[in-house]
């Protein structure tokens, strides 16, 4: 007697509860894959914010400088801020001559795309911005650079030019008057060195004490 095989028959069910099962499991994955974009976008969003602000206190910076060595200008009682790239000043100048001086100096600032000039004229706060300890700390602080700056600037001169002896000549500075001394191998040459250094911008006066060798003399 012949026996009938019987093939089982798969439930339809069966490849749709699988197919949800791995739905189920994919899901989270996708999700997790949009999380992780999130935060690479909030980490770059992060990173470019400290990059503005680092940038931001560069200029700020720069600009204070700007201010501060201006001879033309008091800028003790002047607050600057920048933000985006956009300069703020604050505080009392005594002259509108003096704010609209600062803000051309803020201006002139590579990197600072705008300015916003909100200084206020007034004489007295300006004064006795002037007269407080702070001024004078700042004051003898940009003095201070001032004079290293023109020493190194001569200095450098001397050296570079051929006729001189720029490493036996010393070279000193105080409110832009330059002194020299050392020796020398010739007048001319103390001559040449005096002229050097009155040519320097900042020069106000030379005192030249600079002597000839003996040597040389003989």
């Amino acid at each position: 007697m012949n026996k009938r095989i019987r093939t089982p028959i798969l439930s339809s069910r069966k490849p749709i509860a699988a197919a949800a099962a791995m739905m189920l499991v994919i899901s989270p994955a996708f999700a997790g894959g949009d999380k992780a974009g999130d935060g690479k976008s909030e980490m770059k969003s992060e990173s470019r914010q400290m990059s503005q602000v680092a940038e931001d206190a560069w200029l700020d910076g720069k600009l204070e400088s700007a201010l501060l060595f201006n001879e033309h200008l008091n800028s003790f009682d002047i607050d600057t801020e920048v933000r985006h790239g956009t300069a703020y000043l604050k505080g009392a100048v005594e002259s509108e001559i003096d704010r609209e001086l600062a803000g051309e100096v803020a201006k002139s600032v590579a990197g600072i795309q705008e300015v916003e000039n909100e200084l206020s004229v007034d004489r007295k706060a300006a004064e006795a911005a002037a007269d407080s300890d702070s001024y004078q700390e700042k004051s003898e602080w940009r003095q201070a650079v001032a004079n290293a700056t023109l020493t190194a600037t001569v200095k450098s001169r001397l050296l570079i030019n051929e006729h001189t002896s720029g490493l036996d000549i010393n070279v000193d500075s105080s409110n832009g008057v330059v002194t020299l001394s050392g020796t020398v191998d010739s007048e001319e040459e103390a001559e040449l060195a005096a002229q050097i250094a009155d040519n320097v911008s900042d020069t106000r006066d030379v005192n030249n004490r600079l002597e000839v060798s003996e040597t040389q003399q003989s």
